[in-house]
This record gives structure tokens, C-alpha cells and sequence, in this order.
């Protein structure tokens, strides 16, 4: 019986090493120049290590979070899915500014919420180059990341070309569209009137989370799997607002950031040249009925680049991913390996 008990305990043990949240990091940045001229004070980046970096580095994944996300995110989602093999690689998942981690409008002491200066997917970018300067890590195997994290991979192998062997990409964008650009600013623009004239963040978020929820899939799926009568239930779900780390000044923060995505600002514009760029191998990963970041300016980057594509089209939209994890996982599994 005492046999048991202790194998039963050593098993018990060796689950929570395995299944334990890795913990919280920080990487203190001092003074961040930002692109447009302004800079962030005591700017402090998190992050979190999950798998064991090997003995010649060779192994590392960066992996910036979402619009919103954090790196436990991102780690509840590797564990769950099993998304990336962290028994092969290394995965550094960092916090991107404006998350309620990482330094944000929320709790920066020194510029506060409205204060917060703007930032852009390529100051992201720059802070995650930063902590890896920081770790002394000077080659990457590759970089992941979806949507805004995406976005930020984008510009990490634009400004680093020589860095990253590998990228995977998926639900993201190398620039916005015109459908993108629209939704983002209307939602901006939602924040600024609350702002301006004290209406409860609660009120003015309730529309904005709303839009979020019927953009996050297509109107196939609302309208086939989902009832009439489901949809004042929803709509009720909506009165309770918890924002978290993540209230209405990061939400802005973060989105002014992608309202402005574009790798092409270094060429005026010019994909071609941008493409040109670009070193790292690519997978590119779409579904053709995400209505929440369009998948057309990424296919373009594809044939630019001939990056290899793995394209969706299921009616779960930008939250496909996860509805044919089977396939997503087995093509990042290859990409990586070969």
C-alpha cells in the first residue's frame, strides 16, 4: 500500500512539472524610443519560457502574443493543442506592450491611460528584439504568431532578416485592409466618444465586444448553427464586463498599434521591394472566411514571396484554427522540421 501511495505521488509530482505555468518574466527596458519619435518610460517587457533551450541555442521559438493575449495564453494553447512540440523547442512567449503584462496604459506609472504614448507593430517588434539582446540570443529557428502576434512577426523578420530561419504565420496580416482599417477605427472611434463625453467604459465597450464576437466567425455560422432565439442570451451575456488586465486604454492602445500595420512603410509602399526583404522561410496560414483580419494581403505576401500556404475556409472564421487543429498542428510540425 505504502508502494502506491509513494508511485501514486511521484506520478502526481512528475504531472505538475509537466503541466506547471511557466513563470512570469521581465526584462526591464529602461527608456524605449518608439517609431514615431515619442518614448515609453521604464518600459518592461514579460515573458515566458516554455521547453528547455538546448546547448547551442538552436532550438528557440519566439512567440509573440495576440491582440489581447497574454504569454499564458499562449502556453494554455500549446498545452491544450499540443500546438507546438515544446519537447523539440524552446518557446519564448513575450508580452506584447499594451497587453496589461507587458508595459501598457494600464499600469505604466509615469503615462497613464489617455497619456500612454502610440505605439506601433514595429515598437512590438523592436521590444521583443530587445529582450532577446537582453537573453543574448542572436539566432531564432523561427518566430510564431497569430493575428496581431502575426503581424508582429512581420515586422520582426522585415527589420531582423538575418535572425529568424523560419516563420509561421497564421490569421495575420503583413497589412491592413480596407475592411480591416474600416472596422478597427469605427471601434476606435467608439472609445474616443465614451472618453470624451465619461460615458461608463462598461456602456461603450458593450458594442465593441459585441462586433468583436460576430467578426471572431463568419455569418454562415451565426446564421446556420446558431438559433434565434440563442441570440438575447448573448446579448445578456454582454452586461457583465470583467475587462481584466485588458480595459478600454490597452484595448485602444493595441488597436491604434494595427490600425497602422503596414511592413511596406520602408519602401513607400512597394510590397515588391518589401518582399524582396524578407529572408525567412514563411508558412503562411489563412481560412478564406476570417472576417476579423482579411487573409487576402497575406495570400498576396505568399506568391510575392512563394512562402508555402496552408488555406482554410470552415466557417468558425478567425477562430478556425483550433476547428482543424489536426491539420494546422501536422503542416507547422513539418515546416519546422524540414
Amino acid at each position: 500500500m505504502k508502494y502506491i501511495v509513494r508511485i501514486s505521488g511521484i506520478c502526481c509530482f512528475l504531472f505538475c512539472l509537466l503541466y506547471a505555468i511557466p513563470i512570469q518574466r521581465f526584462a526591464e527596458l529602461g527608456t524605449f524610443h518608439l517609431q514615431n519619435g515619442q518614448t515609453i518610460k521604464e518600459c518592461r517587457i514579460g515573458y515566458r519560457i516554455i521547453g528547455e533551450i538546448n546547448a547551442d541555442s538552436s532550438n528557440i521559438i519566439l512567440y509573440p502574443t495576440w491582440f489581447g493575449g497574454t504569454s499564458e495564453h499562449i502556453y494554455h494553447l500549446i498545452r491544450i493543442h499540443a500546438f507546438l512540440d515544446t519537447m523539440r523547442y524552446a518557446v519564448i512567449a513575450v508580452d506584447a506592450p499594451g497587453n496589461g503584462v507587458s508595459i501598457s496604459p494600464s499600469n505604466s506609472q509615469h503615462q497613464p491611460g489617455a497619456a500612454f504614448p502610440e505605439i506601433r507593430i514595429m515598437d512590438m517588434a523592436r521590444t521583443h528584439y530587445a529582450l532577446l539582446q537582453e537573453l543574448g540570443i542572436n539566432r531564432l529557428h523561427a518566430v510564431v504568431g497569430g493575428s496581431m502576434g502575426g503581424m508582429q512577426c512581420f515586422e520582426f523578420i522585415c527589420e531582423y532578416p538575418e535572425i529568424a530561419e523560419r516563420a509561421v504565420l497564421y490569421v495575420t496580416t503583413p497589412r491592413e485592409s480596407a475592411y480591416d482599417l474600416l472596422r478597427r477605427n469605427t471601434e476606435q472611434h467608439i472609445i474616443e466618444l465614451g472618453r470624451k463625453f465619461n460615458i461608463p467604459e462598461q456602456e461603450y465597450m458593450k458594442p465593441i465586444r459585441i462586433n468583436q464576437l460576430l467578426n471572431g466567425k463568419s455569418p454562415q455560422y451565426f446564421g446556420l448553427e446558431i438559433l434565434t432565439e440563442e441570440a438575447g442570451a448573448m446579448l445578456e451575456g454582454f452586461e457583465d464586463y470583467e475587462p481584466g488586465i485588458f480595459p478600454a486604454d490597452n484595448y485602444y492602445c493595441q488597436s491604434r498599434a494595427m490600425s497602422s500595420n503596414d511592413i511596406s512603410w520602408r519602401d513607400g509602399g512597394n510590397m515588391d521591394l518589401t518582399a524582396e526583404r524578407i529572408r525567412t522561410k514563411m508558412l503562411i496560414i489563412v481560412n478564406r472566411q476570417d472576417h476579423l483580419v482579411s487573409p487576402y494581403p497575406a495570400l498576396d505576401l505568399a506568391k510575392r514571396t512563394r512562402s508555402r500556404t496552408l488555406i482554410l475556409n470552415n466557417d468558425r472564421g478567425h477562430l478556425g484554427i483550433t476547428y482543424e487543429i489536426n491539420k494546422v498542428r501536422r503542416s507547422i510540425a513539418r515546416f519546422l522540421k524540414n
